[in-house]
């Protein structure tokens, strides 16, 4: 098992390096460069002059030789002064040290240039990452709670109503788009025209944003309840519709992915022996078949982990939920590259470490595993 993580974190550690080259080399092929999207001149109007232009030309390492802008870009300016640089070729920001890169790998993602100009990449992911993780892992909580049993039972009746019944579900939710369903939820029972308080006259819910800037209103579900803005109350019924929408994608997705593992599981000779040997049905599914069957399933689920970070992208952006998919929208359309850049950069290393916790969790659902 040593060795084998010693060379799954060698080859975990090349795979971030040429994905990090790959996003930076997408950042400087971007039309007109990294700073295409910069108003400059010399006004009191424009947001960067000259002299801000060339600083931060330098802070990207833009005025190097190709090789050594990503260098720069990835371990810091420091580094090329630390190998012996003569002092007459040094950057001239070492003057002034806060506009100096350290790296990404130090976790120095720049600043924004658009969003929130001049404050820090770290400090805006920060803000955000809270409202992300709240979502997602509520969302893929409660997709595993329904997803599994429901593809469990599906497959030991197979063939019964309630599998043809979970199977079109499962259709339905893979087939439907997230958006489309996140204007369909906010349609029927979100905000006062609503067709669930127009209609039924029942209380409404939010539709957007994390928690309320004003008292809630009457009807609706927030001042039923006397959910104060900011308070816990308040966040978890705006969490609901993007909650749903969420859950509902994965519980399709992986439902199916349960079902179909546990019936190739059932038809193998070990479960037919255990029935054999009088084991009663519901522990020949608990120990044996389904500790097998879960080995599929733990692949999907844990390449879902990167999403913990990065964000539902659609969900955020139909519901206005200030998390790291709406940021990372934002930052696109803004051209804001350091955000960019920062989120893939953090997203790719997300994905490899997923992989490997993957690869560690079939030794725990299967002893028979090894790694040599």
């Amino acid at each position: 098992m040593t060795a084998y993580l010693i060379r799954r974190f060698v080859q975990m550690i090349l795979v971030v390096i040429i994905a990090s080259a790959a996003i930076y080399l997408l950042l400087n092929v971007a039309p007109g460069g990294p700073l295409s999207g910069i108003n400059l001149g010399a006004d009191r109007r424009s947001r960067f002059s000259e002299q801000d232009k060339r600083r931060l030309e330098e802070y990207l390492g833009l005025h190097l030789p190709g090789p050594m802008r990503y260098v720069v870009w990835l371990l810091g300016e420091d580094w090329l002064d630390d190998i012996g640089r003569p002092d007459w070729q040094r950057l001239s920001c070492r003057a002034e040290a806060e506009l100096c890169s350290r790296g990404v790998v130090r976790g120095d993602f720049g600043k924004s240039w658009k969003i929130a100009q001049g404050v820090s990449v770290s400090d805006l992911i920060n803000n955000r990452l809270a409202n992300t993780l709240l979502l997602m892992t509520s969302s893929t909580l409660l997709s595993l709670i329904v997803a599994l049993p429901i593809g469990v039972y599906s497959a030991v009746h197979q063939y019964s109503r309630t599998d043809y019944a979970v199977t079109t579900f499962s259709f339905f939710g893979i087939a439907m788009p997230v958006f489309w369903f996140g204007l369909m939820l906010i349609f029927f029972i979100g905000g006062s025209q609503s067709w669930v308080y127009q209609t039924l006259k029942l209380p409404y819910l939010p539709t957007g944003n994390v928690t309320s800037v004003r008292d809630p209103l009457p009807g609706s579900l927030l001042n039923l309840l006397n959910a104060q803005p900011g308070s816990l109350a308040d966040r978890l019924v705006h969490l609901i519709l993007p909650t749903i929408v969420l859950s509902l994608l994965y519980m399709a997705g992986w439902s199916r992915y349960m079902r179909s593992s546990m019936l190739e599981v059932l038809r193998q000779d070990y479960v037919r022996t255990a029935r054999a040997k009088g084991l009663v049905e519901r522990a020949v599914i608990a120990r044996h078949a389904l500790r097998n069957a879960l080995i599929p399933v733990i692949t999907v689920v844990t390449l879902q982990i990167p999403s913990l970070f990065s964000g539902a992208i659609l969900t955020e952006t139909v519901f206005n939920w200030q998390g790291m998919g709406r940021l990372y929208v934002d930052a696109l359309f803004s051209e804001d590259w350091p955000i960019v850049m920062a989120l893939l950069f953090i997203t790719a290393i997300l994905y490899v470490l997923a992989t490997l916790l993957a690869d560690l969790l079939y030794t725990v659902v299967d002893p028979r595993i090894r790694f040599a």
